[in-house]
């Protein structure tokens, strides 16, 4: 990963300092640690970390084109650059460096923002056009690059992460309301907004474009592919091509790759890709898998599954140790991931990160992979739902009405929630919230049951709150998307937020053109009954053990719940305490009282809800509270994780 940051006045006489760059740039050195580039000219100020990966020796940023109008700081990687850059060379353009971000200057001069339609990578980068008194900001298709935006009177600054834009003190700090609750039923906030009413996320598949008249533009240019196609008859073995040319365009680095592998399919399927593809001894990664100790540290280990895997393809396998620590990493973790985010799947991703981040630039993942080919429970719910709203009414009603009767009781409350928010959105009563796909599936992911989560809030915050901005943003998508059914409406709003929100901000890389290919194929091939990625299944069958088939899903997580009782107890009672609630003023500390005893008594699960409060407030005492000296430094795994 690399960082870029920047700022442009409104101003022409207003000079930036050198010293604010710089400052920015500062607060991304752990994103790229080999390399730091800055252009300062008069009311404009571009800034660069590297993490070099290609063109080791000749990409340095920022990046001019011929006669200097023209610059550019670039985050990612172009996995089709070398084809690009021929074309350019042969239609006259003179590039200096043998690497990927010149190749999209270049392009720019041809195209300007539609250059991106020819891009195949993750990229998130800004381009300055002096002739035109220009910047425009463009993103991947995926969101896997981050980019913040702040805007005003006074001009433009963006920025690969939050932090370079408070150390240049560009951001007031003010909570966004609607963003808390869509944190706290979601475990992350959905662009385009962040945690701060002043700052916002330039949303995947989108560019920006900002002139210095003050006109602001921001367009999409990329979605996934809408309705169905049907599927071949050799289907299965498309999907193996299909899995191993995205794998080889990946494998354009000029460093060595790792590879993290758990006991699930889609690292599974990566890890035996690359082998079936790589041309290089080099290619071929050394694996890494992740074995927990201390409480609940049976239930989450796959090591044995990781270690069949890689003996069937020869490949070197490292076992690494996540200490009962947890409390150690805690801390650093949440700092280093800028916006509240309450995936617990970033502490084995940190530690094993750790580890091959000290040997490597690059690791391959199958993220992505669960969303692409049907790999959630809960998918099967929604393909479930197309089949309950054939129901005659009646019968949908008679359904909901019985759904209200269901108590909640032993530990159950939310999956009780979500199955009478299922019944209520196929009853279709006006009188009810939840009446569409886009609502129903909301209520699948929600970490807080409707009732729990507004008497979560103390009062004045309640009454701040008066809409649903999760709910609104799906509706959005939905829409947007033609109005899908069922499973492809799920499918769709998770690649458009829980995959560019939650699970990118943790790994990298997502491969648009495997996407369009396997998006459109009827929902049978993802989901079967309850059976999950049944096509996967199938045209893995002759690369993947078939202990693998049989194993139950896990998730490249922790032991969350024993966690929380044992080894974080002692923080979470410091984080959650009654007076930590009074002092923040956002909680209701006698709701969250009751979710601890709760939890700690066993007499109900409350992971999902105490586990987005801890990382809120460690959050908030980090970001909002403390003082710049008092911040931990970031200290965030150095590598590509693909």
């Amino acid at each position: 990963m690399c960082g870029i940051a920047g700022i442009v006045y409104r101003d022409r006489e207003r000079p930036v300092a050198e010293s604010l760059v710089r400052g920015m740039c500062s607060a991304l050195q752990h994103r790229g640690p080999d390399d730091e580039g800055l252009y300062v000219c008069g009311a404009v100020g571009l800034g660069m970390r590297r993490l070099s990966i290609i063109d080791l020796s000749g990409g340095h940023q920022p990046i001019f084109n011929e006669d200097g109008s023209k610059a550019i700081v670039f985050n990612g990687e172009i996995y089709n650059y070398r084809e690009l850059r021929h074309g350019l060379i042969a239609r006259g353009h003179t590039l200096r460096t043998a690497g990927d971000t010149e190749t999209v200057l270049h392009l720019y001069e041809e195209q300007g923002p539609a250059c991106v339609d020819r891009l195949r990578g993750m990229f998130a980068y800004a381009i300055w056009d002096a002739a035109a008194e220009t910047l425009v900001l463009t993103r991947d298709r995926f969101g896997i690059k981050p980019l913040y935006i702040v805007t005003g009177d006074w001009g433009i600054a963006f920025a690969s992460e939050l932090k370079a834009l408070h150390a240049a003190g560009l951001t007031s700090r003010e909570l966004d309301w609607e963003a808390l609750d869509a944190y706290i039923q979601l475990g992350y906030v959905p662009a385009p907004a962040t945690p701060f009413r002043d700052v916002r996320k330039l949303e995947p598949g989108h560019w920006l474009r900002w002139r210095r008249t003050g006109e602001l533009t921001v367009r999409p240019y990329w979605d996934l592919p809408q309705g169905t196609i049907p599927a071949p008859p050799d289907i299965e073995q498309r999907v193996v091509k299909w899995i191993d040319a995205s794998v080889a365009a990946h494998l354009v680095s000029d460093v060595p790759v790792a590879a993290f592998l758990s006991g699930g399919l889609d690292s599974s399927a990566v890890v035996a890709s690359v082998t079936a593809v790589a041309s290089r001894p080099e290619e071929v990664p050394h694996a890494f898998t992740a074995r927990y100790h201390g409480s609940g540290a049976a239930a989450a280990d796959e090591t044995e599954l990781a270690r069949l895997l890689a003996g069937r393809y020869g490949v070197p396998l490292t076992v690494v140790d996540i200490s009962p620590e947890v409390r150690d990493v805690f801390e650093p973790i949440v700092y280093a991931l800028d916006e509240p985010h309450a995936d617990d799947s970033a502490i084995p991703t940190w530690a094993l990160s750790k580890i091959v981040g000290s040997r490597y630039k690059v690791a391959l993942t199958g993220i992505g992979g669960d969303e692409l080919f049907g790999g959630y429970r809960r998918y099967a719910g929604m393909l479930a739902a197309e089949h309950y709203d054939r129901l005659p009414r009646p019968l949908r009603a008679a359904a909901a009405a019985l759904g209200d009767l269901l108590p909640g009781t032993g530990g159950s409350e939310l999956a009780v929630d979500r199955v009478k928010r299922f019944l209520h959105a196929g009853n279709g009563a006006t009188s009810h919230a939840l009446r569409g796909a886009p609502e129903r599936y909301l209520g699948l992911l929600s970490r807080a049951p409707d009732l729990l989560r507004r008497s979560l809030y103390a009062p004045p915050l309640r009454e701040a709150i008066a809409g649903n901005a999760a709910q609104e943003r799906f509706r959005r998508l939905y829409r947007d998307a033609g109005s899908p059914q069922g499973l492809a409406a799920a499918l769709y709003l998770d690649y458009k937020t829980y995959l560019a929100d939650d699970i990118l901000a943790l790994s990298d890389r997502v491969d648009h053109v495997l996407a369009e290919q396997v998006f459109p194929l009827p929902a049978h091939f993802k989901v079967r009954s309850w059976q999950l990625k049944p096509l996967l299944k199938r045209a893995l069958a002759s690369r993947i053990p078939a202990a693998h088939f049989k194993a139950p899903k896990r998730g490249f997580v922790g032991p969350t719940a024993a966690w929380l009782r044992h080894e974080l107890r002692s923080m979470v009672l410091d984080e959650l305490s009654p007076a930590r609630m009074a002092r923040l003023g956002y909680f209701d500390s006698t709701v969250v009282q009751g979710l601890l005893d709760d939890h700690f008594s066993q007499r109900h699960n409350r992971e999902a809800i105490l586990w987005a409060l801890l990382c809120f407030s460690t959050w908030h005492r980090l970001f909002v509270e403390a003082s710049a000296e008092r911040r931990p430094v970031t200290r965030r795994p150095v590598m590509e994780v693909i």
